[in-house]
């Protein structure tokens, strides 16, 4: 797999690097010569693009003749209008795979002297086995080729699909229900306090597993949310995180070691009855977190699907918003969090992309701890 996480900044020398390090396929990595203009074409591809999306997914090179797994050449393509040919074959891939792989990406890549190099995406998929619609045929990736899958790994897939969700529930949990038990530099502040977690599908699905020195290197550049005063990095049995704190701890950010994500900030102050959690929005919206967030994923090649999770801890009880507001008066009385809610746990959000997603995507998540509280929306300048 290209190690460029965001397939819009791939160049043709990076594609050149494959020939020039003698890059063989791979797992994840397979090249091909021609593009497929016509069905059956395209119906050889699509079992290349299933079985990418059955084991860890990976990237296809149109465009590139190989010799023992090894580029050759490149045999650049000429298309008259790319947008157009990339649409018909984005769209002819949906018809021939079922069920529809999320997160497939299709780029064009310029070659200096005329034509395209493209690049076919595929993520691992937590909504495997996939299979070609025209043969009903499911297929696995090896690293030499792909193979129709046994009835041994079809059971697998099955199974692995169905615990995907489960998983991330289940890391979601062990964390929140440990936040306050972690040896971090200096106490979480009591009250209220904001998590948010992005899980990627490769992360499930055991396909990555970065070194300490990587995640210390990005750990280093990423400042936790809405950080005050000194924050630094610092290695744990986890991965590596960036922190904020003196006498207590005013936000962190954790990298692990599979990829995934934890952000957290107390959202309710030591003298404050109220849990700010417009806080939380601004730090990743306006305070531009959501990018920082971005640009460590981008740094470490991870991409694709992900699961995205806010939660609230120790909310219940807490007031949104204080009692001398207009809407309070409107109301009758604050908006609170009713007290079973003791950590609010908000929908999973999976998105195709999120290096590729917009900050936009937090505020139904947010919205929703106002529905909590009884309200139909977050108020208007939280958005």
């Amino acid at each position: 797999m290209l190690s460029k996480a965001d397939l819009r900044v791939v160049t043709f020398a990076d594609l050149q690097a494959l020939k020039d390090n003698q890059i063989p396929e791979s797992h994840t990595l397979d090249y091909k010569r021609d593009f497929p203009f016509d069905r059956d074409a395209r119906t050889n591809l699509a079992a290349d693009v299933v079985a990418f999306a059955n084991t860890r997914g990976g990237d296809l090179i149109l465009g590139a003749d190989e010799q023992g797994g090894v580029i050759t050449q490149f045999k650049p393509i000429k298309l008259e209008d790319k947008d157009e040919a990339l649409l018909t074959l984005q769209s002819a891939l949906t018809d021939l795979i079922e069920p529809k792989i999320p997160g497939l990406h299709l780029v064009a890549i310029d070659v200096p002297d005329g034509g395209h190099i493209i690049v076919v995406r595929t993520p691992p998929s937590f909504q495997a086995p996939h299979r070609v619609r025209k043969n009903g045929v499911f297929y696995s990736r090896t690293s030499t080729g792909i193979d129709p899958m046994d009835i041994t790994t079809l059971r697998s897939a099955f199974l692995q699909s169905a615990t995907a969700s489960e998983k991330v529930r289940e890391f979601r949990e062990e964390r929140i229900a440990g936040l306050r038990q972690r040896p971090l530099s200096a106490p979480l502040r009591k009250g209220a306090v904001g998590v948010l977690q992005i899980v990627p599908m490769a992360s499930i699905l055991g396909s990555m597993n970065f070194s300490i020195g990587n995640l210390h290197g990005v750990a280093q550049y990423l400042r936790p949310p809405l950080a005050s005063g000194v924050w630094g990095s610092r290695i744990n049995l986890d991965g590596a995180m960036s922190i904020s704190a003196v006498d207590e701890t005013f936000s962190y950010t954790q990298l692990f070691r599979n990829g995934s994500i934890e952000t957290a900030m107390p959202v309710q102050g030591s003298h404050s009855p109220v849990a700010w959690v417009g806080e939380f929005e601004n730090a990743l919206v306006k305070e531009h977190h959501h990018e920082a967030l971005i640009e460590a994923h981008t740094k470490l090649g991870v991409e694709g699907p992900a699961f995205v999770m806010l939660s609230f801890v120790d909310i219940g009880g807490a007031p949104l918003e204080g009692g001398n507001s207009m809407l309070t008066a409107i109301h009758g009385g604050p908006a609170v969090v009713p007290a079973y809610h003791t950590n609010l746990y908000l929908p999973e959000l999976f998105v195709e992309s999120f290096v590729a997603s917009s900050s936009d995507i937090y505020g139904p998540l947010f919205d929703m701890v106002w529905n909590a509280a009884g309200r139909h929306a977050r108020p208007a300048q939280g958005r």
